[in-house]
């Protein structure tokens, strides 16, 4: 889950602030407004192949920055310093998943104090509210539909046309007399790849470029809507790439793991008015967008480790990235600094490539320029020493003691020396071919890949707790268990592995084991939503419903665009006789989900209690929709029955008295039957 930025701009700091001299009785000029696109894992050498047309002209139109780059691989990590101005060690937001503390103001937060109206939409949930992105956005658009089986992973996303959509909703809201800051993201070109045929075709017949394609066409539509507000001439847009993707140089199919240029070259354009489109040869940074925009803005210059890119060029700028994503696996984190044609590659050792003469870095040339590795080791270590405490420290006193009480030992796992290496990469290619084939429902042909990468890697969690997760995808309950039982024994400062060690105890019958792993969790991690959700499950299995209740009511407060918390909320709230309360929880879990069955059943049933079947009766047949979902269809016989449809009822019953398996439905349907008599 990781992403890229163009940046584009429309304006300069000559067009926002006042020249000298300029009529005292004149009012000053209105502050520039700022649009942001980031572009999701956009390579910089798709621009100008014929098939993105939009940010062509942009950047003939703009400042080409042809040497940009990302300061990390992922989609978290590069915006908060795309939004903040800073490195990742300075931000502390160093992994996909970890959330940014907000220690450093962001730009949304600068513009916002300064009057601005502010507004975002995402494209993946990736970067949800959750994750810290948020502060000094007046409205944060996170609307990123997920699969209420897998709520948790940060691979949900929505398409550019939805994205799009929403944000000329947003800004058509916005006056055209105030300034206003909008950051749009567009995710589609990530991993899996799927666009449509008329995009394949125009790409050249590759689905990765075919994604670009339709990417531009959503960029497209979005620079339209801007150029024909009536602000439009004092519009700045900012276009950027979080990071690019690998497509196979150095062993690395997608991103993340390596710090080599297919995954950290990034377009990069800026157009103003008053400036002249140039093709701009020195390095830049995504970290530079922060001051270039505060510059446009009229803003004072801030303190952050960009420049502003407006300013006369710096041949002898340097651009940092680094990636601790290895250390999933167990291994060492990798990091890049690049200074004219010199580019550092620190990880288990140090390589040294010159990028003049070797654009693939191919050759490691340390040995031959020893001066120079040296020089640039320095530089690197530099950055590196001032760091912001970053997520997922050492357990405190506190929670140990409270792991210990749980009959857990708390420590944390050091990851190995040894760097990602083609062998390794190869492994990792493999298992996220298969981690994606098991989530697509192929958990079975999937777990002799994930039982060998298990074994050949054993001191990853990543890979032991993927191969337990799919043994219980495939129903072996009872060899998940064991496998995750010795994960928490292993490593023991995770919370997830005891999250997942307790939902799969729940499923195998165990209370009692399932609690403890669930209050381990959030020993953990105490404001963790799925381990709050997961103990507010086991609450209400045991029919504890109004703690159950407290448990999802933080869960919601955690995640709140999570439809399933908000479902399982109303289901424990109507066990709790709450039914207005509950009905209010499923229809805000409909409105994210409208296909969230339980949600629906649960609807149909509040209202079937407050005498209104007629009215559950659309909701339940949307529920009963989902075959397995036997309790829906019992559910919709009774709304028919009671609302005047005896017939229909009975053919609902008949059916769910037929079912194989489900007692407790099967019984009640032929009671209700026996209560109608015969025809």
């Amino acid at each position: 889950m990781w992403t890229r930025l163009v940046l584009l701009t429309a304006l300069t700091t000559a067009a926002c602030v006042p020249a000298r001299g300029a009529d005292p009785g004149r009012p000053a000029p209105a502050p520039a407004n700022i649009l942001i696109v980031t572009l999701d894992t956009f390579r910089a050498d798709r621009l100008g192949r014929g098939f993105t047309p939009a940010l062509d002209r942009l950047a003939a139109s703009g400042l080409h920055f042809i040497e940009a780059r990302t300061v990390a691989p992922l989609t978290l990590p590069a915006h908060v310093s795309i939004m903040t101005g800073l490195r990742p060690p300075a931000h502390g937001a160093r992994l996909n998943g970890a959330v940014f503390a907000g220690g450093s103001p962001t730009l949304a937060t600068r513009l916002q104090h300064a009057g601005y109206r502010t507004g975002a939409v995402v494209g993946a949930f990736v970067l949800d509210r959750r994750f810290g992105l948020q502060a000094g956005f007046d409205e944060y658009d996170d609307d990123v539909a997920r699969d209420p089986s897998a709520t948790d992973t940060l691979t949900a996303e929505r398409p550019a046309a939805a994205v799009v959509d929403r944000a000329i909703e947003m800004l058509a809201r916005r006056s055209s007399t105030a300034p206003w800051l909008q950051w749009v993201h567009l995710y589609d070109a990530h991993a899996p790849y799927s666009p449509g045929p008329e995009a394949v075709a125009r790409a050249g017949g590759q689905a990765y470029d075919g994604e670009i394609a339709m990417v531009d066409d959503a960029v497209a539509r979005l620079l339209a809507a801007v150029a024909a507000r009536p602000d439009a001439a004092r519009t700045a847009v900012v276009v950027t790439g979080d990071h690019g993707e690998s497509l196979g140089a150095h062993d690395e199919a997608t991103h993340g793991m390596l710090v080599f240029e297919p995954a950290l070259r990034v377009p990069l354009v800026i157009r103003a008015p008053g400036v002249a489109a140039a093709v701009r040869p020195e390095p830049a940074s995504v970290i530079d967008i922060v001051p270039t925009v505060l510059a446009i803005a009229g803003q004072p210059p801030p303190a952050v480790d960009g420049r502003n890119l407006l300013d006369p060029p710096t041949v002898a700028a340097s651009s940092y990235a680094e990636s601790e994503y290895p250390t999933v696996a167990a291994w060492a984190p990798v990091s890049a600094l690049v200074r004219g044609p010199w580019k550092l590659v620190r990880a288990d050792r140090t390589q040294l490539f010159d990028l003049a003469h070797d654009a693939a870095e191919l050759h490691d040339v340390a040995v031959q320029e020893p001066a120079r590795a040296r020089e640039l080791t320095a530089a690197l270590a530099a950055i590196q020493r001032t760091t912001a405490p970053a997520s997922g420290s050492a357990p405190s006193a506190d929670t140990a003691q409270r792991l210990r009480a749980l009959g857990y030992v708390a420590s944390t796992p050091t990851p190995s020396d040894a760097a990602p290496a083609p062998a390794m990469m190869r492994d990792w290619t493999t298992f996220e071919a298969a981690l994606s084939g098991s989530r697509a429902g192929r958990a079975a042909q999937a777990l002799p890949v994930l039982a060998r990468i298990a074994a050949a890697h054993p001191d990853a969690p990543v890979f032991a707790s993927s191969y337990a997760r799919a043994l219980a995808t495939t129903g072996r309950t009872r060899d998940a268990l064991a496998r995750f039982r010795a994960a928490v024994a292993r490593w023991p400062s995770d919370w997830s592995l005891f999250h997942e060690l307790s939902a799969v105890a729940r499923e195998a019958g165990l209370p009692t084991e399932a609690m403890r792993a669930e209050e381990a969790a959030l020993a953990l991690a105490p404001h963790e939503p799925s381990a709050l959700n997961g103990k507010g499950l086991l609450l209400a299995d045991a029919g504890a419903h109004a703690e159950a209740v407290r448990a999802f009511t933080l869960a919601v407060a955690g995640d709140p665009t999570n439809a399933s918390y908000e479902a399982n909320l109303g289901n424990a709230l109507r066990a709790t006789g709450n039914l207005t309360g509950a009905a209010d929880a499923y229809q805000r879990a409909l409105q994210r989900a409208p296909a969230l069955s339980d949600a629906a059943n649960g609807l149909g049933v509040v209202l079937v209690q407050q005498g209104r079947p007629a009215d559950a009766v659309p909701w339940l047949e949307a529920a009963a929709r989902d075959p397995r979902f036997v309790e829906a269809q019992l559910n919709l016989g009774i709304a028919l029955q009671q609302s005047g449809h005896p017939a229909r009822a009975r053919e609902q019953f008949v059916a769910v008295a037929a079912v194989t398996g489900h007692p407790r439905e099967r019984n009640a349907a032929r009671a209700l039957l026996e209560q109608m008599g015969p025809r």
